[in-house]
Formats: C-alpha cells, sequence, structure tokens
C-alpha cells in the first residue's frame, strides 16, 4: 500500500516537472518575436532621405513684391527707416567693406538695401539726381509719422494734407532721396464725391502754381 503511495507521489512530480519543461519553450517564442520597427522616412529613389518641401513662393518672409533700395550707407539708412517710419531691422549682412545687404519689415511688408556701386550701375537717387519712384507707406497716424520722418532727417516734398482719395498725406524725400508718401486712410468717397473734390483742389492749386510761374519767369530777368 505504501509502494503504490509513494509511485504515485513520484508520477505526480514528474507530470509537473515536465509540464515546466513544456512551458518554457512558450515563453522563450514570446521573446523571440521581432520588436517593431521605429517610423523612419522613405528613402528616395537615389538612396537619399526625402528632403523638406520649400515654397517656390517664400511667403513665410516676403510679399509678392519687394523692393530693394540701393543707399549710400546701409546702416545709417536702415536706422533712418526705423526712426521715421517704424520699420523693424531684420537683418544687416556684414563684409569686410562693410554691410552688403539688410532686410527691414513693416507690418507685412519686406524692404531690401544694398549699398550703391557705380561699378554695378547701381546709384542711389541722390547720386541718378531723381527718382521716378514714390514709396507709398500707409501708417495708423499720418501726422505723427510725419513728423517723425522729418525730425529723422527726411526733407519736406508736400504737407500733410486731406487728399480728393480719401487719405490723408504727406510726402517726404529720405536720406538718399527717395521718395515716400506717408498716408493714413481717412474716407471712402464715392467716384462722384472724388471727381468733385478733385476740381476743387485744382482749382484750388492753379492761383498758387500760376503766381510761382510768374516770380520765376521775374527772376529770370536779371
Amino acid at each position: 500500500m505504501a509502494k503504490a503511495a509513494k509511485k504515485k507521489a513520484n508520477k505526480a512530480k514528474s507530470s509537473k516537472k515536465s509540464a515546466r519543461v513544456v512551458a518554457r519553450p512558450k515563453a522563450a517564442k514570446r521573446s523571440a518575436k521581432p520588436a517593431k520597427k521605429k517610423a523612419t522616412r522613405k528613402p528616395s529613389s537615389s538612396g537619399r532621405t526625402a528632403a523638406r518641401k520649400i515654397d517656390p513662393l517664400n511667403r513665410k518672409n516676403y510679399g509678392a513684391l519687394t523692393p530693394m533700395l540701393a543707399v549710400s550707407d546701409v546702416r545709417r539708412a536702415a536706422e533712418f527707416y526705423k526712426n521715421a517710419f517704424g520699420f523693424d531691422v531684420r537683418s544687416v549682412m556684414d563684409s569686410p567693406q562693410g554691410a552688403i545687404h539688410a532686410e527691414l519689415r513693416f507690418r507685412e511688408t519686406t524692404l531690401m538695401l544694398s549699398p550703391e556701386s557705380r561699378e554695378q550701375n547701381s546709384l542711389s537717387a541722390n547720386s541718378i539726381g531723381n527718382t521716378p519712384a514714390t514709396l507709398y507707406i500707409l501708417v495708423e497716424n499720418v501726422d505723427k509719422t510725419f513728423a517723425s520722418a522729418v525730425a529723422a532727417g527726411a526733407q519736406v516734398q508736400m504737407p500733410v494734407m486731406d487728399m480728393f482719395w480719401g487719405d490723408r498725406c504727406g510726402s517726404v524725400a529720405d536720406l538718399d532721396g527717395n521718395k515716400w508718401m506717408i498716408a493714413t486712410h481717412k474716407a471712402e468717397p464715392t467716384e462722384a464725391e472724388m471727381a468733385a473734390a478733385m476740381k476743387q483742389m485744382m482749382q484750388q492749386s492753379q492761383p498758387a502754381a500760376e503766381s510761382a510761374a510768374a516770380t520765376a519767369a521775374g527772376e529770370s530777368e536779371y
């Protein structure tokens, strides 16, 4: 009887041991599963990693049209535009010969500056003697900005006045001879109102023009 019980106990031990042996390969099988691959960029046909997409219009830094002015001194001009009109100086590129490029920002508009160069036929307005271009800049308070421009060294071309198209404007020439018309939008007249206001403005300016012409003619006699 005791022998039978001992035999039964040994048999139970043997079956438990074999169960443990059988269980081990399953665990090993689970750990043998390959790790998940990390997400990587698909290589291009040339074998290189795909390049980041570039905006051909560079809308992050520039609008559709960016003026570039030739100036006698890039740093001086940048400082003037900051003080006169409120531009932010975004960057100035230096070289052993001095500043060769600057970029300024006014709201959504970028202004570039480059040094004038006679060798490259890139001259400032003062060097040429005049400019056919006028830069029209809209500000919150034309009278205040006009005064700041004059205080910074601009020359008055036309005092601030209300214009027939609804803007209040004044005109100045900057340190390099570039013309700036500073304006604040004040009204939105109809076409008929603009025509009437333009006619009135011309009538008011005609006597002054005739007087100036007569003065010039009188001076030419001597």
